[in-house]
């Protein structure tokens, strides 16, 4: 046993799998309504800023600490572009949990949102389709 050698970890990178792992245990997928239009929040809340880091490393957003969740760190994105690239993450890394239904129905999301179908009367086929995502959604 050579005890000179240092087990140096690798690097954290868009092509490993621990991303999902660590989203599926501490990940979140929510939408809220933000001056009446929808905004996509996809986030990850650990008690180490250290834990989430790679995170905004790999995939942009922000981080900040947040005091409502017990002293935890948020690592949050909400842009478009930052959304569609981690999908396309768990497209090679697929999600294992109950999220990976969220996951698949970010395109959805994101089609409807652009018909603004969450300002349609309900009984509208748009808002009906609304509805409809929102019960998938859920």
């Amino acid at each position: 046993m050579n005890h000179n050698i240092i087990d140096i970890p690798l690097p954290l990178t868009y092509d490993n799998g621990w991303f999902a792992g660590f989203f599926d245990a501490d990940g979140t997928i929510n939408f809220s309504f933000k001056n009446k239009h929808p905004q996509l929040t996809i986030s990850v809340t650990n008690k180490y800023k250290k834990d989430i880091i790679y995170f905004q490393q790999v995939f942009g957003g922000y981080i900040y600490y947040d005091r409502s969740q017990n002293d935890y760190y948020k690592w949050t994105i909400q842009k478009k572009s930052d959304i569609l690239q981690l999908l396309d993450y768990f497209k090679k890394y697929p999600s294992r949990s109950s999220k990976n239904q969220r996951l698949h129905l970010i395109p959805t999301y994101y089609k409807l949102v652009e018909l603004r179908t969450y300002l349609q009367p309900k009984e509208s086929a748009q808002g009906k389709a609304w509805l409809k995502f929102i019960n998938r959604w859920q």
